[in-house]
């Protein structure tokens, strides 16, 4: 007696078109997130604000800088010094504890932050960047 030929299951897993209308429903939500969750338009500058304990203590375009400047952060717990130029951002005298902020050194792209915990002070990069565009997006060690 011979066995009835069996399907070879494929059949069962064409897609179907309810397969098809969510793969396009899918694809369209990845498109509108793309464009959504785009940085917006930079003005070209690029900026630095320093704040301590979430208020903007101070902001200055770095693009209308000529030479590098410092700023002396006296009124701080642990005084520091951070300084600005065309280029970026960094804080080069701290007496806090750790000097984290230190070691972070110098930032150049729009988004970057130094931060000093002990301070409170956080100095961030806003608007356009001088850098080129990395491929790395973390350091560690």
């Amino acid at each position: 007696m011979a066995t009835p030929a069996k399907s070879s299951g494929a059949e069962g897993l064409r897609p179907t078109l309810g397969d098809l209308i969510l793969a396009a429903l899918v694809a369209a939500a990845a498109v509108t997130l793309l464009f959504a969750l785009r940085p917006a338009g930079n003005s070209g500058a690029l900026t630095a604000r320093i704040s301590v304990n979430g208020e903007t203590v101070a902001q200055y375009d770095l693009t209308a800088l000529d030479e590098p400047i410092r700023v002396s952060l006296d009124e701080l717990p642990y005084p520091a010094v951070v300084e600005l130029s065309p280029e970026g951002a960094q804080i080069v005298e701290s007496r806090c504890p750790g000097e984290d902020c230190l070691r972070t050194g110098a930032i150049h792209t729009a988004g970057e932050q130094i931060i000093c915990l002990p301070n409170k002070l956080i100095v961030s990069l806003e608007g356009a960047s001088n850098a080129p565009a990395s491929d790395i997006d973390v350091v560690a060690g």
